[in-house]
């Protein structure tokens, strides 16, 4: 397939007319100019960019959006617990469906996410991900929230029955996705929702799959309220701080992915930096649920790796280029409030953000990119003649719309996400 328009190699710079080369699942050849024949897809005023990543989604949540006035442990069993128990009764496929829908309506082509306890469930949408009759195969990280404390029965049982047998089995994980696109992450909810022996029983797994292969991705939440924090400290008194918990049993590696990060402590975000995982800010939802405003600049000056997350449904919006327009407007309004200079991001900066440095964050090196040999996600974007200026990138954050979108590529096939 050929694939014609401006190549937005690098958003710091003009996109450069070109085409690309695409042969099953990856990108072949990147080339100046004008292609050697009709091309497949695109246009000369066509922007091509690489698809968007989200580095922090809950699907059972898709449709749980809106829910205001609530604390996040408030919100979590009034609003979410609910949720996730309706999608372990039956909603899975469907819902997983919904979600695929509107992240590619909106230009995401690979996420990092959160499903429910259920095992059945989680098997049933990793299913669906990986051969959903119609549905384009994002890239994806995903995996069962397990919990067995602190939350509704429904969605503690499966953990607490699986503890009571002897041996205690490896938790249970859904079934192994397809090699190429998919893979099944470890995600203890958060601390708060599981005993000692549940994150032990990660940390073994972890640490088993780690030495039998590729290192997995795993997924938690982290210092997002001071609720939250406070909680944390009455469950694991004998921990320093909340960060501890998940090092004790082996929780923090290069691939781990720590949902929020709003109130970390120096010693924390030491840590984090020394075992080299990544926090994964999520503006949007720290807003919602008024957790807090995210130290872009304690990060950097620590080296901690960021990526970002649009957190739905504690994130109102599942469009990156809105997540990443709240990552610029929280830095900004933390100098404001500080007084203290911030690393503001330039928009160009953003949009690095969510496409090849999140990508990199959950370890995915060939994705988020327009590079030969990289996955073939890409988004034909048509925008007006008047943002053809070095503020195009600007443009398009500040004025995101999926009517910008023209077309969708995901894994080298043109996806329409009309037809899901």
């Amino acid at each position: 397939m050929i694939v014609q328009g401006l190549l937005l190699l690098d958003p710091s710079r003009a996109p450069e007319p070109g085409w690309l080369r695409l042969s099953g699942e990856r990108i072949e050849e990147i080339h100046p100019g004008s292609p050697p024949s009709r091309p497949d897809l695109g246009s000369p005023r066509d922007i091509v960019s690489p698809g968007f990543v989200d580095a922090h989604v809950h699907l059972p949540q898709i449709d749980s959006v809106g829910c205001d006035g609530l604390e996040l442990l408030e919100w979590l069993d009034q609003i979410i617990f609910p949720a996730e128990t309706w999608w372990g009764r039956g909603a899975a496929a469907r819902d997983t469906r919904t979600a695929v829908k509107r992240m590619l309506t909106q230009g995401t082509t690979a996420f990092a996410g959160y499903l429910s306890s259920h095992a059945e469930g989680g098997s049933e949408a990793i299913r669906t991900l990986t051969g959903g009759v119609g549905l384009p195969r994002l890239r994806f990280a995903a995996g069962r929230s397990a919990m067995d404390r602190h939350a509704p029965d429904d969605l503690t049982t499966e953990d607490r029955a699986r503890a009571a047998l002897s041996p205690s089995p490896s938790p249970a994980l859904p079934d192994p996705p397809a090699p190429t696109r998919g893979e099944v992450s470890i995600n203890p909810r958060f601390a708060i929702s599981c005993s000692e022996e549940l994150l032990a029983e990660l940390g073994w797994t972890a640490r088993d799959r780690a030495q039998s292969g590729t290192p997995p991705v795993i997924q938690t939440h982290l210092a997002e309220t001071l609720p939250e924090i406070a909680l944390v400290r009455e469950l694991f008194p004998d921990d320093p701080h909340y960060t501890a918990v998940y090092d004790r049993f082996g929780l923090l590696t290069p691939r781990t992915l720590l949902a929020h990060g709003v109130h970390l402590t120096p010693p924390e975000w030491d840590l984090i930096r020394e075992r080299e995982s990544v926090v994964v800010h999520c503006p949007t939802a720290n807003l919602f649920l008024k957790a807090g405003l995210f130290d872009l600049r304690a990060a950097r000056e620590h080296g901690v790796r960021v990526a970002l997350g649009s957190d739905v449904a504690g994130g109102p919006d599942v469009a990156m280029p809105r997540v990443a327009r709240a990552m610029i407007d929280t830095a900004k309004a933390r100098e404001l409030m500080t007084g203290v200079a911030q690393p503001i991001p330039t928009p160009s900066e953003a949009w690095a953000q969510i496409t090849q440095q999140n990508a990199d964050a959950i370890g995915w090196p060939a994705a988020g990119r327009i590079e030969a040999g990289a996955d073939a996600d890409l988004l034909l974007l048509r925008a007006p003649d008047a943002w053809m200026d070095e503020h195009l990138v600007g443009r398009l954050i500040y004025n995101w719309s999926s009517s910008l979108l023209a077309a969708r590529i995901v894994g080298g096939v043109p996806s329409d996400p009309a037809t899901i």
